[in-house]
């Protein structure tokens, strides 16, 4: 029995002498935390410290000199620690480092973006305070004042102007069908492997001109060379978009659930969609879409007409006043005619004698020539269109000229 107590009270020994060693490693133990900005550079005050080991060295470098001093350099923004030993083996230190995006560089790209997006604006930079004066329109005042919530040491002394109203444009539209030849010869020419047209030297003057596109126009049209399909003017204001549609609709019967019938239209004719910009001093940009459809029976499907389609879409930038000429969408129509002599014509040999026949082939050409300007420039431009047709008019009066000679 007194074997037993003996033993007993040598285990109660050894486990409370064990847990004193334990809690006095844990006292040993002291956590701090610290707060960095990314490049920012800290030092540490220690005693006695023989080594330092970093959790992430890709986060933060830490560097310790005479065992006194603890440099610290936040690298890259995330959350890394510290573990400092002592020349006392029982004594640690845990440092936790936050390293957040620093806010002045931060600050910068603000600043940088400003200064390109808002050049009406003066930044000067102090050195406890960032002074931003100038005056914007509304729009890009409340956007600014975002921004400087964001940085409560900005100081703001920027008026506000009213916005200014996108000056109206006025898009003058001619869309014609003109034999292949007879584009050809006025210069133009539609290589295959571009949407749009190039110019040769020979038609610089005729795209550059109106005068000169309206005269020639006219009398390819007068001779049967040309047809004018719509000849639209268009006001819109700076990015609205203007629509144009000549033609109708015709129905297409539907067959819907449970055997019932239903009717849907289908338009077709000239349609026309733009939507101006105002560029200012560089000029007007527009997205242009035309398209020319008919019905064709020939190609009918229970009744219900196919349709045959000339589409053409496209973005353009012009100085006001320019011509545009978009396109070279062709159209062929062929035909033959037969002419017989009755009765004789059906002898088996001599018949080919009193028949023969005519085949005709006509190509034809689309164009679509655009002509965008600002409203204010209209009067002035259609004075100077006035001016320089009637100076051709009289020209060609005093030169007998009446009309397009044969081989044009």
């Amino acid at each position: 029995m007194p074997m037993f107590f003996s033993l007993t009270r040598l285990l109660v020994i050894i486990f409370v002498i064990g847990t004193c060693s334990h809690a006095s490693v844990a006292s040993a133990m002291r956590e701090q935390t610290i707060q960095l900005d990314v490049g920012e550079v800290h030092v540490v005050n220690v005693d006695d410290v023989s080594d330092v080991i970093v959790g992430n060295e890709e986060l933060l470098s830490a560097q310790l000199l005479d065992q006194e001093l603890l440099i610290l350099k936040a690298l890259t923004s995330g959350h890394t620690e510290l573990l400092l030993r002592y020349q006392d083996a029982n004594k640690l230190t845990r440092i936790g480092v936050s390293i957040t995006p620093s806010v002045r560089a931060n600050e910068k790209v603000q600043l940088e973006w400003l200064a390109e997006n808002m050049p009406e604006l003066s930044i000067n930079e102090h050195e406890n305070f960032v002074l931003i004066s100038g005056s914007l329109i509304e729009s890009k005042y409340e956007l600014l004042k975002q921004q400087a919530a964001l940085n409560k040491h900005w100081l703001l002394q920027v008026s506000v102007e009213p916005e200014k109203q996108g000056r109206m444009i006025e898009l003058e539209v001619k869309i014609l069908e003109v034999k292949r030849q007879y584009a050809r010869q006025l210069g133009i020419r539609w290589p295959g492997s571009y949407a749009g047209p190039q110019l040769s030297e020979s038609a610089e003057s005729w795209i550059t001109l109106p005068v000169e596109v309206q005269s020639t126009l006219n009398l390819l049209e007068q001779k049967g060379h040309a047809r004018v399909l719509a000849e639209p003017k268009l006001i819109a204001a700076s990015g609205q978009q203007a629509e144009f549609l000549v033609g109708g609709e015709f129905p297409i019967p539907q067959v819907v659930g449970q055997g019932l019938q239903d009717v849907s239209f289908r338009e077709y004719g000239i349609a026309l969609d733009m939507a101006p910009i105002d560029l200012g001093q560089e000029g007007i940009s527009t997205s242009i879409k035309a398209e020319i459809s008919t019905i064709d029976p020939a190609t009918s499907v229970n009744g219900i007409p196919g349709m045959l389609t000339r589409r053409v879409s496209s973005s353009i930038t012009a100085a006001s006043g320019e011509l545009i000429v978009l396109s070279g969408l062709l159209s062929q129509e062929q035909s033959t005619q037969a002419d017989l002599f009755p009765f004789l014509n059906q002898l088996p040999i001599l018949g080919g004698l009193f028949r023969s026949k005519q085949f005709r082939s006509a190509e034809t050409e689309l164009l679509v020539i655009v002509s965008p300007q600002f409203k204010d420039d209209v009067d002035q431009h259609n004075a100077r269109i006035e001016n320089a047709q009637a100076a051709i008019d009289d020209f060609r009066m005093q030169a007998s000229c009446v009309g397009l000679i044969d081989g044009l």
